[in-house]
């Protein structure tokens, strides 16, 4: 029973520590406290986003912002789940790390398509991740590096640094931020994962403890 109740503190040790520190999202930059404009579409469009035009402030990354955007903390699993859109270009979201595209407006679903990757962090911590429109030159609003005339507007990061709403500019004139969004959140590791960890640290502790006697 000592033997047990030690491997028990030992993986308490190891593992809920690393629970707590847990990769979290900032936001590195941009123009904070821009209200969301009267166009954004967000009842009739966006519903899913929760955000309301008037009402809701947003910190807006463009081709002034240079290095600059969402900052992943560490090496994390993230989920992106689709919010919707108002837009007549074909826009994609495109992860950056090998997966390729995430969604796209001609064929994804509000609500229903959602992704999760295994990612880390890249240049000064920036989420690899991008948008791109079928409109104009064909630009694309990458996270840290966006060309003219194409926005990435971010909402407020929630509570615990786990999730926030990407909303997508694809330079159309009227820079309403609604022409894609998505929801980007931290997966935490699931607490039966860790208790699971947990128990084969004690099981290998307790086999060691035997093989010493």
């Amino acid at each position: 029973m000592k033997k047990l109740m030690k491997a028990a503190l030992v993986a308490m040790t190891l593992f809920v520590p690393a629970s707590a520190h847990a990769a979290t999202l900032s936001l590195l930059g941009g123009q904070s406290g821009v209200t969301l404009p009267a166009n954004f579409s967000g009842a009739s469009h966006l519903p899913l986003t929760g955000l309301n035009a008037g009402v809701d402030q947003v910190t807006v990354f463009n081709s002034t912002n240079d290095n600059e955007g969402l900052v992943l903390s560490g090496p994390s699993a993230v989920r992106f789940d689709y919010l919707g859109k108002e837009a007549g270009y074909l826009n994609k979201a495109i992860e950056l790390a090998g997966l390729g595209v995430l969604f796209s407006t001609n064929s994804s679903i509000a609500g229903v398509s959602s992704v999760t990757v295994q990612l880390a962090p890249g240049t000064n911590g920036l989420l690899p991740f991008k948008f791109t429109t079928s409109g104009g030159g064909g630009q694309e609003a990458e996270n840290g590096n966006i060309e003219n005339p194409l926005a990435i507007a971010f909402s407020q990061i929630s509570a615990d640094g786990k999730s926030i709403i990407a909303l997508f500019g694809d330079g159309a004139g009227d820079h309403d931020y609604d022409d894609m969004a998505i929801r980007i959140s931290v997966v935490p590791l699931p607490p039966a994962l860790l208790m699971f960890a947990g128990a084969l640290l004690g099981l290998g502790w307790l086999s060691r403890g035997r093989k010493n006697v």
